[in-house]
């Protein structure tokens, strides 16, 4: 079953956007009376008849609608600081909503070298992948200085820092993150710096790693969103 996105599901009838039409009537040779499903990105999903079927417009009709669907219980908030190269980010982005992220926030370090991100953009790769991965929620995107995340979203019931230390001994992966909302930050290039390390300590964050191995910050971002859906099953 062919899956599409719509930001609005709240009349029975309504038509594609312009583009889903397009790649609904033109590319899969959908027509009248075919079944589809769309999604709002915002965790509904809905079953829908196509009407009247043309690459320009596609008007359709809901049949059925799930409220929740494929949503989890509990919530992956990644604080990740952008990497130098905007292809790495958007990589990231994709391949954590395919796998499973509630939240993503794009936090400015002092060793960051982006400071900058396109989130038009990654709405857009988002959207991609939620049709990929027939899943229903868009997480939340922003971008934010490191100071102002860490002492204003601490609502998460587990928070973790990942960064390289050799006197750090505690892994991600052994965590009890089960059935859990968890908070993990990942640093820039250059890793946090000891002062944002230590903000992070008195506002409850624990100091974990990440394996033995050191990552790319996209790949230790990916591995935390690994860990947790994982975690969940």
């Amino acid at each position: 079953m062919q899956f599409f996105y719509h930001p609005d599901l709240s009349h029975p009838v309504f038509e594609l956007l312009p583009e889903e039409a397009k790649h609904c009537v033109k590319a899969l040779r959908k027509k009248a009376g075919d079944t589809i499903y769309v999604t709002d990105g915002q965790g509904r999903r809905a079953t829908a008849q196509i009407m009247d079927a043309s690459p320009t417009h596609c008007a359709v009709q809901i049949i059925d609608m799930e409220e929740e669907y494929a949503l989890r219980r509990h919530r992956f908030h990644l604080a990740i600081a952008p990497t130098k190269n905007a292809d790495r980010i958007e990589w990231l982005v994709e391949k954590s909503i395919e796998i499973g992220v509630e939240k993503i926030s794009f936090i400015r370090c002092e060793h960051s070298e982006r400071t900058k991100i396109d989130l038009d953009r990654l709405q857009r790769i988002a959207i991609s992948a939620i049709k990929q991965s027939n899943t229903s929620l868009i997480p939340s995107m922003q971008i934010t200085d490191y100071k102002s995340f860490i002492t204003n979203h601490n609502t998460s019931t587990l928070r973790y820092i990942a960064w390289c230390d050799e006197n750090n001994h505690e892994e991600f992966a052994h965590q009890e993150l089960k059935d859990k909302d968890v908070t993990l930050l990942i640093g820039p290039e250059g890793d946090f710096s000891p002062e944002e390390v230590a903000l992070a300590e008195q506002n409850g964050y624990k100091a974990i790693k990440l394996g033995s191995r050191r990552l790319r910050t996209e790949t230790a971002g990916l591995y935390g969103v690994c860990v947790y859906a994982g975690k969940q099953a």
